[in-house]
């Protein structure tokens, strides 16, 4: 490989003293556009998507800075670059440089100097239209909490602002799939936050917090899964291993009580929540015309979308923050100590534990494999209600995991039986019979498998997309997923 000396790509670097947001030079020479992006992940469309991960090769990074300001190729086409054509060529079919009249500039959106202070000041105008109905929200929903305001800033972000991206989409683009967008801001928002969400076992879900300056928690709550429903549960947590990991996040007060925020799916709280997540879907839609706005930052409108809604709350927090009508916890903005991480996790809780909640949480826990632990769980569970379809989709996952594959097959069955002529069960008919055929193909009986295929196109209903992403799956139409392996039959992944 050719390696880039610091002279090669000098002349470009330098035409990056840009200036930064507080008006001084900000050289960007050694960013990492890599871990400087931002993602939204929460659909399918990937049509603009860039291929980030290729900036992974240092070089492909330094090629990528250069083009920021626009500069011409020529420049970059020195001696010590003999691949630079060939990196080019990748760059720009993967969707991260565009090349175009001798120039390379970002195929997607990135804001630093001038261009982060434009994004700035369209986000404060749409900030200053947005923060009277924040701060409606912020005082109703400080109302609902009575004894636990600590959550407010949580709540309001994860379960309401964080939540709507979906609903706000289908009322300004109507006719459009919402897109998976990696965008950079440099600098961050100073007020810049994310959630994180993760299913329980029980059908509870796990909404967790984090921001540029703290993130130490992320790893922790989610693999604690099944610990963190017993203490939403208000039961015992007997892990001694996981009990102290979360007391050091501050889960347990001195008494050892639970202080994880918990409410049930579909309770007031619940509701208000989701109330509160419509109105301001309604209000953020409107925020813009964003097909000019979407000029004004020469990218597409769909991106220049996802970019604002985030920049527009983090300028709102920022504003609701300064005038004391809104608590932004210090952990958020670099400061307090981590015990505080309690109040930027909150649970919905679902079903109660038991055995079949305690089998999917060893599930989970083996990164949704199964193994001879996990099969005996789902197993142990089923003696108590035989015909739980979930826990039956779950085991004939876990039997082709252990390559018992009759048994899987025969769990699969069970799975469609059950799931026929169930409107509410398309999802467990149609991949059971997918995986049925994936079985057949991995055992070598191609003929057997193709007719499981083909009764997933022949049939007149589809449970559309669907992802299993511990077999590399999706998001994919189910239907194109038995088209395709009516071509090319299944491959087991070790």
């Amino acid at each position: 490989m050719t390696v880039l000396k610091d002279r090669t790509l000098a002349a470009a670097l330098a035409t990056l003293l840009l200036g930064g947001c507080d008006g001084r030079p900000q050289v960007l020479e050694d960013l990492n556009i890599l871990e400087a992006a931002s993602y939204f992940s929460g659909a399918s469309n990937r049509e603009r998507t860039p291929r980030l991960r290729l900036l992974r090769d240092s070089i492909n990074n330094r090629i990528t800075v250069a083009c920021l300001a626009g500069t011409s190729v020529s420049r970059l086409e020195v001696p010590a670059t003999g691949d630079l054509d060939e990196r080019l060529s990748v760059l720009s079919e993967g969707k991260v440089l565009k090349i175009a009249d001798g120039r390379c500039s970002p195929a997607f959106p990135v804001f630093v100097g001038r261009d982060r202070e434009e994004l700035a000041d369209i986000a404060d105008a749409g900030a200053a239209d947005l923060r009277p109905l924040v701060g409606r929200l912020t005082r109703r929903l400080e109302g609902e909490l009575g004894d636990r305001r600590e959550m407010l800033f949580h709540l309001l972000w994860s379960r309401v602002i964080d939540v709507i991206w979906s609903r706000a989409w289908r009322l300004a683009f109507a006719d459009d799939e919402l897109p998976v967008v990696a965008w950079v801001v440099q600098p961050d928002h100073p007020y810049a936050v994310g959630t994180n969400y993760a299913f329980l076992p029980g059908d509870a879900s796990l909404a967790i917090t984090w921001s540029p300056h703290f993130s130490e928690h992320l790893s922790k709550f989610p693999d604690a899964n099944y610990e963190l429903l017993l203490a939403a549960w208000g039961e015992d947590v007997e892990d001694v291993e996981a009990r102290a990991e979360l007391e050091a996040y501050g889960l347990f007060d001195e008494s050892g009580k639970s202080r994880l925020f918990s409410y049930p799916d579909g309770a007031h709280l619940d509701e208000v929540l989701n109330e509160m997540a419509t109105e301001y879907a309604l209000a953020a839609a409107k925020a813009y015309d964003w097909e000019t706005v979407a000029q004004r930052l020469e990218i597409h409108p769909g991106d220049a979308f996802v970019v604002l809604l985030h920049e527009v709350a983090y300028a709102v927090f920022e504003d609701l923050h300064k005038a004391g009508a809104l608590e932004v916890p210090a952990l958020l903005r670099g400061g307090g100590s981590k015990e505080r991480a309690v109040e930027l996790v909150s649970v919905v809780t679902g079903e109660p534990p038991g055995p079949s909640v305690e089998a999917m949480a060893l599930y989970m826990k083996n990164g949704w494999h199964g193994n001879a632990e996990v099969v005996a769980q789902f197993r142990k569970a089923l003696r108590s209600d035989p015909d739980d379809i979930e826990i039956l989709w779950y085991l004939g996952l876990s039997l082709y995991d252990i390559e018992e594959y009759a048994e899987a097959v025969r769990a699969f069955e069970q799975v469609l039986a059950l799931a026929e002529g169930d409107p509410d069960r398309l999802f467990e008919r149609d991949w059971s019979r997918i995986w049925m055929g994936h079985v057949y193909d991995v055992t070598g009986r191609r003929d057997r498998a193709r007719t499981y295929y083909q009764s997933v196109l022949d049939s007149p209903e589809t449970s559309g997309r669907g992802m299993m992403g511990q077999y590399n799956i999706g998001p994919v139409d189910v239907k194109e997923w038995a088209a395709q392996r009516l071509e090319t039959p299944f491959a087991r992944r070790r």
